[in-house]
């Protein structure tokens, strides 16, 4: 319990500082000389004298606008496409592309100025404004999917914060102007030839920049809702690696297996720099310390000569700052093209020249072209569509040519077999897809919604606990099963109107399964309840000690394997109501099983694949490593997401592996395969399409 409290208290540690620290003056351009740590010193201060001054300012609204298009542009919002213009308000979570020949200027009124470059994909992940919302601070956090912005960010006031986000790292700045790049991994044949990499480089002030790995993305999510967050997450933009005027830093884009490993344990010694940095804050707090009443957080935790400074002192010397690059220097350009952060309105931004859209043989440190995200092989690719900023899970679904799939925030989104956006429904418990409608799990009411429009066709709200759901509902003939803490409510498929409720002792706590005419259900007693459900009565129970970590369980030939997430598999007669065996593995388990012949194929918490036997549950062969994502069993093919990324293709019936083919991004969610076309859903978001017949 005390592990999973401290996870849960790190998970909103570690990002609003970005932004909390680092003093930038606006000064005069030096592109060539390299800032000292004393001169970041002096930087602070001059910040820190300012400060005052812009806190006591009059508010005003920092709500973008997109004040200059230039070529193809287009915007998403909740799912759905936007007519880019001249004066458009912007919000949170909108997603903004630029195509080959197209670029865009966002002004955040006198807080900020972006401009994106041609082949590049934003999405504004956090807006807060003093004017708009009432707000104690003004916060923008913009997150950098591919491709390539500069920024003008003027001096910030003490509370106020501004991020640029990439896949593998975290930029804060308080006042300053700078280009961040972002390149996806370069594969060739299934291996990374080139790990992901961003570029940081500065013309004013100062950058810190830090690497970014699960811990990190986490923190950054929730960083808004807890003061111990706040001041850990100052304490590390404050002792963070940091780019002054003239400088730059890359995290990644390493072409060596040795430089992979020190990509890997430069992210490692980051991750556990953070987690020490946690573990100081909750001692403090503990010791009766209120940070949302500490002004200098960093004077509290930046502990001279303590074990983590010099830990944030290594991570700096092992992501040092350096001169810019020639490749750097044509990126700031860019900067002479925009508008000053409030500056006059009167004054437009200038276009991109025809260098920015097509490269010319520009060239950074390793000789390989930077302006723009590089087309890449992947065989069999029809699209990879940015669809959402952070990470698609669970298992994709169909219902009729409507594509289903559930982002890790409870975002759903409905795409048709083109790659096109239909319906985006946020905020979701879990869902269902029926043969032309979706069953969505809301937290207080289930809705049905047409799976062609996303709209709804009725509603049953959960008036009191005892309609609680407490697993995604099950179609069955003419109706949906839901499980709740009284038992199983059946409702129409129509409309969600009650057809009938079936009590169990002790409620049901688990997914529920439909075999042949009989619902499979598990008690809070721990039962495995039988029910008819044509008749609405119980058939049968068997005792099984069943917790309510039971995954979905799979049904054939008579027989349901249940499986539980911590590593318990249970073979049941479903005829015979009987338990035919029971089995407990060393590892947790990580998905529902897939079923083939005689096998079972298990996806383990530790991302191997191993397969048992379906007449006592032996296991057969050797497990399968790196398996990335669920996997999919298809026309005696079994798919899943590897290292690469990849796609992995095996055959079912032996375990063989039968192809690898490169993927542009890492697949996080159990894939679809439809005619002969696979669907995937990816770590960074992107909704991917497969021709199986060009792998």
């Amino acid at each position: 319990m005390n592990r999973l409290i401290r996870l849960f208290v790190t998970s909103f540690v570690l990002c609003s500082a970005f932004v909390l620290f680092m003093g930038c003056p606006s000064g005069k351009k030096n592109s060539n000389a390299p800032q000292t740590d004393q001169d970041f010193s002096q930087l602070i201060s001059s910040e820190e004298t300012s400060e005052a001054q812009t806190d006591a300012e009059t508010p005003a609204s920092i709500q973008p606008v997109l004040v200059f298009l230039q070529g193809s542009v287009s915007i998403q919002r909740s799912g759905k496409a936007l007519s880019a213009a001249e004066g458009l308000l912007l919000e949170a979570g909108d997603i903004i592309s630029t195509g080959n020949d197209g670029s865009a200027e966002i002004a955040y009124g006198s807080f900020a100025t972006l401009r994106l470059f041609p082949r590049t994909t934003v999405s504004l992940s956090v807006l807060i404004s003093r004017a708009i919302d009432h707000a104690d601070r003004d916060v923008a956090d913009l997150s950098l999917l591919a491709g390539t912005v500069a920024a003008k960010v003027k001096k910030l006031a003490s509370r106020d914060e501004f991020l640029v986000l990439t896949p593998n790292s975290a930029a804060g700045v308080r006042g300053t102007q700078f280009v961040v790049s972002y390149e996806e991994p370069i594969r060739k044949n299934g291996t990374i030839t080139r790990t992901e990499r961003t570029l940081v480089a500065v013309r004013e002030g100062a950058v810190a920049v830090l690497p970014k790995g699960k811990l990190l993305s986490s923190l950054i999510d929730g960083r808004q809702a807890n003061p111990l967050a706040g001041a850990v997450v100052s304490t590390a933009i404050a002792l963070a690696p940091k780019a002054g005027p003239g400088q730059e830093i890359t995290v990644g884009g390493r072409e060596t297996s040795s430089g992979m490993a020190e990509d890997e344990a430069l992210l490692n010694n980051a991750e556990s720099a953070y987690g020490a940095l946690v573990r100081q804050a909750e001692e403090f707090q503990a010791r009766g310390t209120d940070f949302e009443a500490v002004q200098d957080p960093v004077a509290v935790l930046a502990i001279p000569d303590s074990e983590i400074e010099r830990s944030f002192a290594k991570l700096s010397r092992t992501l040092p700052a350096l001169l810019l690059s020639e490749q750097s220097r044509f990126l700031l350009d860019v900067l002479d093209r925009m508008r000053e952060p409030g500056g006059n309105t009167s004054v437009l931004p200038a276009g991109l020249p025809e260098r920015y859209f097509i490269p010319k043989g520009n060239t950074g440190a390793k000789g390989d072209t930077k302006t723009s995200v590089q087309p890449q092989n992947f065989p069999g690719l029809v699209y990879a569509v940015p669809l959402s900023s952070t990470t698609l899970t669970g298992m994709i679904s169909r219902s009729g040519d409507t594509i289903l799939l559930l982002d890790s925030k409870g975002n759903l989104y409905g795409i048709d077999q083109g790659g096109t956006l239909l319906w985006s429904q946020p905020a979701l418990v879990t869902f269902t897809a029926l043969d032309a409608s979706v069953a969505l799990v809301e937290s207080q009411n289930l809705k049905l919604v047409e799976a062609k429009k996303g709209t709804v066709k009725g509603t049953y709200s959960f008036n009191s606990w005892q309609a609680l759901p407490q697993a995604k509902p099950v179609p069955i003939p003419n109706g949906i099963a839901l499980a709740t803490p009284r038992g199983v409510t059946i409702l129409r498929q129509e409309n969600a109107e009650v057809m009938a409720e079936i009590p169990v002792l002790g409620g049901v706590i688990a997914p529920l399964v439909l075999a042949d005419s009989q619902l499979l259900a598990v008690s809070g007693q721990g039962r495995l309840v039988f029910i008819d459900i044509k008749s609405g009565r119980i058939s049968d129970e068997i005792a099984l000690d069943l917790k309510a970590d039971v995954l979905t369980p799979r049904v054939k030939d008579n027989r349901a394997y249940i499986a539980t997430k911590g590593g318990r598999l249970l073979a049941i007669d479903v005829a015979a109501y009987r338990m035919l065996w029971d089995i407990q593995l060393e590892q947790g388990i990580g998905s529902e099983p897939e079923l083939d012949g005689d096998r079972i194929y298990l996806w383990l918490q530790d991302k191997t694949l191993v397969s048992l036997s379906v007449h006592n549950g032996s296991v057969i062969g050797k497990p399968i490593p790196d398996v990335q994502s669920p996997p999919l069993l298809s026309k005696g093919r079994l798919y899943w997401g590897g290292s690469g990324p990849s796609l992995v293709v095996a055959d079912a019936a032996t375990g063989t592996i039968l192809k690898r083919s490169p993927l542009p991004d890492m697949v996080s969610a159990r894939p679809l395969f439809v005619d002969g076309t696979i669907y995937l859903g990816t770590k960074g978001g992107k909704f991917i399409r497969i021709d199986t017949d060009k792998l």
